[in-house]
This record gives structure tokens, sequence and C-alpha cells, in this order.
């Protein structure tokens, strides 16, 4: 496996799931439809199918399924096609034109895990006793 076509994939599959249900959607729709163009027969005809249910999705809903079916589906174009690498980066790096600062993030963690996220700014985070009993003193 091609790790830099697998870390494109991933990227791109990310930012279509996220987009979906979302101002981003009819772009990111749009962008998918012409890798979907790409494919062959029966695969292209699924791959359109999966993207239109994607437009029914509830806003702010990233599901990690629909994640890695879209991840394994761009790495199968990808590896069969590397010249679509480019379209891919775009979907990957979608941004509305009326507020270009907006970045889709996703974040997940599975088990006990814990995701401690920020966008365009600083966290401070500590963690235990110590840092507790420091937060209650005046």
């Amino acid at each position: 496996m091609n790790q830099e076509l697998a870390e494109l994939a991933a990227s791109g599959a990310t930012a279509l799931v996220s987009a979906m249900g979302t101002d981003l959607w009819n772009e990111a729709r749009r962008l998918m439809s012409g890798v979907i163009a790409r494919a062959h027969g029966s695969r292209r005809r699924e791959l359109s199918v999966a993207l239109e249910r994607g437009s029914t999705v509830t806003r702010g809903a990233v599901d990690a399924a629909a994640v890695d079916f879209w991840t394994e589906a761009l790495f199968q174009l990808l590896d069969r096609d590397p010249a679509l690498a480019q379209d891919v980066i775009a979907l990957a790096t979608l941004r509305t034109a009326q507020r270009p600062d907006v970045v889709v993030q996703v974040n997940s963690a599975t088990g006990s895990g814990e995701v401690f996220a920020v966008q365009h700014g600083d966290q401070h985070f500590a963690s235990g006793p110590r840092s507790r009993d420091r937060e209650e003193r005046p």
C-alpha cells in the first residue's frame, strides 16, 4: 500500500464526510463527482449512489463507517489512477468561498480515549489531583 495515497485518501474521505449536511456539501459533492466520473462500470454507479445518500446526512454527524468506506474507495481510485491526486487534494482542502477561514476539523476517540482539540488559538490542559487543587484555590 502506498502510504502517501492512503493518507491522501483518508484526508479526502474525512473532508467529504465532514461536509455532509453542511454548507460545504454542494462543493464537496461536485468535487467527488468529478473523481467518481473517472471510475469504471459498476464501481462508478455504486459510488454515485453512495454519494447521493450522503446528501441526506444530518448536519454535524460524522460517521466513522462512512469515513472508512470513502477512504477505501478513494484509495482504490487513486491506486488505479494517481492523476486523481489533484482532485482529491482539492476535496481534502475544501473551504467555502464566502468564508475562506472555515475549515473542517474531525476529532474522534474510541474506547476510553480522550480528545482535546482547538483551532485558531491556544489550549491549556492539566490533569490529576494537583491541577484540581490549584483550580479550587482563590
